[in-house]
């Protein structure tokens, strides 16, 4: 035998070792089970643990993927959940939205006219209407003028206005425009001071008696100067203020037509405006209706008091209210008018609520529902339907 041969025999032996042993184990074995012997508790243990762990493979593989699932389960189940109408009282006006943009583009264009005017001149039949503005604002702002004298300032203007039209609509443009920006200084001017200059006159008329009268004047923050009566703060914003000041100065001038009326996203800031911060002027107790005597007497209850004012304030109080809501109804009647994207029914139907007509209420909410199914306004119209409803079913039992 070569020495090669040998060292491969030398390595081939311990593998026929280990088979020898492994076929001696089997072969003790098959005869330990021949005889009957029980197999080693080592054995048993492994094989029921691998059974075991089959075993739960066998079912937790049904619930792989288990997590997303039940997140989706329980989203739309709380969707259902919402989607379900509940009674929700009518506290929430829709307010009308102005699109910003469009804003800033009618605000750049009149400050353009404003600088033109300022810049290039005016024709001097366009000065000679902006001073019968001017003059006819003096007359209102006077409160002891007379009805004659308003109208022979009103007859200035109209025979004025013919004549600068003569100079094309953009020549009285840019007259309103820089009335416009020096009306709205002097309001500024107000606020800071306390103080009324003749010019806020001129071009306001009597504004500062209509903010006072509307509520719509506030103290501000700023010291009390030179003996005036205070810094001032106006509630309406100066989108709100200008379009008040083109609404005025176009009636007064008598020209409403385009390009003098108001753009569409003007006219719904100055009704968010105005539906927010009813006119006060419209609370007379002459041309309100008597409550019925049933709310009266349950106004009185409710008010309490020991003294014998407390009731009469607190019907005086709940009737400005009433007369407060009477005129939200008639802005909103407007508004739609002029914007037919307003949901008019769901406004008409909060303020109908707040007005204690429980079923002309829901009669509103069910229109809405009727004309908008699915939208922005669906859930909450839902909701406030639920409890008109139930109000008006109290007042039947």
């Amino acid at each position: 035998m070569s020495r090669a041969e040998s060292v491969a025999v030398k390595r081939r032996e311990p593998r026929s070792s280990s088979s020898s042993s492994r076929s001696s184990r089997s072969s003790r074995s098959s005869r330990s089970n021949n005889s009957g012997s029980s197999t080693t508790p080592a054995v048993a243990v492994a094989s029921s643990t691998r059974a075991d762990a089959g075993a739960r493979r066998g079912w937790k593989r049904h619930l792989e993927g288990w997590e997303p699932g039940l997140v989706a389960v329980f989203i739309a189940g709380s969707a259902a959940i919402l989607a379900v109408p509940r009674s929700v009282e009518p506290a929430e006006l829709p307010l009308p939205l102005a699109d910003a943009r469009a804003l800033a583009r009618v605000r750049d264009a009149d400050i353009t006219r404003a600088r033109e005017a300022e810049e290039l001149g005016l024709d001097a039949e366009v000065r000679e209407l902006g001073s019968a503005v001017r003059a006819f604002g003096l007359v209102d702002a006077d409160a002891d003028h007379t009805e004659a004298e308003l109208l022979a300032a009103r007859a200035r203007v109209i025979d004025a206005v013919g004549r600068a039209l003569a100079q094309g609509d953009e020549a009285v443009l840019r007259l309103r425009a820089y009335q416009l920006r020096a009306f709205v200084r002097e309001v500024r001017r107000f606020e800071a001071t306390g103080e009324e200059s003749d010019e806020l006159r001129e071009l306001g008329g009597d504004f500062l008696g209509l903010l006072r009268r509307n509520a719509w004047l506030g103290q501000g923050d700023a010291a009390p100067r030179g003996g005036g009566e205070g810094a001032r703060r106006v509630a309406m914003d100066g989108v709100a203020l200008g379009v008040l000041f083109k609404k005025r100065w176009s009636a007064i001038v008598g020209v409403q037509r385009d390009p003098f009326a108001p753009a569409l996203d003007e006219e719904r800031a100055l009704f968010k405006f105005l539906l927010a911060h009813p006119l006060v002027a419209a609370r007379s107790a002459q041309t309100l209706p008597a409550p019925p005597d049933e709310e009266t007497a349950a106004r009185l209850a409710q008010a309490g008091g020991s003294g014998p004012r407390a009731p009469a304030a607190a019907l005086r109080a709940a009737e400005a209210r009433r007369a407060e809501e009477q005129y939200r109804l008639k802005k909103i009647d407007e508004l739609a008018a002029l914007d037919p994207s307003y949901p008019r029914h769901l406004a008409r139907g909060v303020t109908l609520y707040r007005l204690g007509s429980f079923m002309q209420s829901a009669e509103a909410f069910r229109s809405h529902l009727d004309q908008h199914p699915d939208g922005a306004y669906t859930l909450r119209a839902q909701n406030y339907l639920r409890a008109a409803l139930e109000r008006a079913r109290e007042e039947q039992f």
